[in-house]
């Protein structure tokens, strides 16, 4: 009598088989992050504090930091930003952050020093902005405010050309372009300047 059943619960167990989900593939390996010291490398040796603020921001948005590498992150952003002039309030933040990492750090009492420095910078920057200034001025000191993308979004409706340096931090921006696929031209008027050749406004 056992064996009448045997033959369904074969059958059965067969269909199951068929009919079962494939095990789900592997998930996708990710790309092996760059590494610290090569990231930070590249940007304390930069001559852009543009470039190097974008690269020790990608640093600092990782997780997988540990406090000593994050608190040196934070600290050589915050004298890029500070000395480059891109970004001081950015950079009172950074020394602040800094400092409640490593507080007895060697760097420490510089840091306060050089926070204090940024401030007082900051108050004047605040003063002259609430003065009519020519954009050429005006954009200089936005952009040590931290407003970069406003300065650049103000020189393209203007169409007036910005000056060789600006043009330089536009270009590390990524907010000027090399004339690849069209676009509005970043000079308009008269001669074209040979640092406006051929750029066109671009990430804006």
């Amino acid at each position: 009598m056992k064996h009448k059943y045997l033959f369904p619960i074969l059958l059965f167990g067969l269909a199951a088989c068929e009919t079962a989900p494939p095990p789900a593939p592997p998930p996708p390996v990710e790309m092996a992050q760059e590494g610290f010291e090569s990231v930070f490398r590249r940007a304390e040796t930069s001559g852009s504090p543009v470039a190097a603020d974008r690269d020790l921001s990608a640093l600092l948005a990782r997780t997988d930091l540990s406090e000593d590498q994050r608190a040196r992150a934070l600290h050589l952003r915050a004298m890029k930003r500070w000395r480059g002039g891109v970004n001081k309030p950015g950079a009172v933040a950074d020394f602040e952050a800094f400092l409640k990492l490593r507080p007895l750090d060697a760097k420490a009492s510089e840091a306060r020093r050089n926070q204090g420095f940024a401030r007082n910078e900051i108050r004047g920057h605040e003063s002259r902005l609430r003065q009519l200034q020519p954009l050429t001025t005006w954009f200089d000191e936005r952009v040590a405010m931290g407003g970069l993308r406003e300065a650049a979004q103000r020189y393209k409706n203007s169409r007036l050309t910005p000056n060789e340096q600006q043009i330089y931090t536009l270009r590390e921006a990524q907010y000027v372009c090399v004339n690849s696929a069209g676009g509005q031209a970043v000079h308009n008027y008269g001669p074209v300047p040979s640092y406006a050749s051929g750029l066109v406004w671009c990430g804006l």
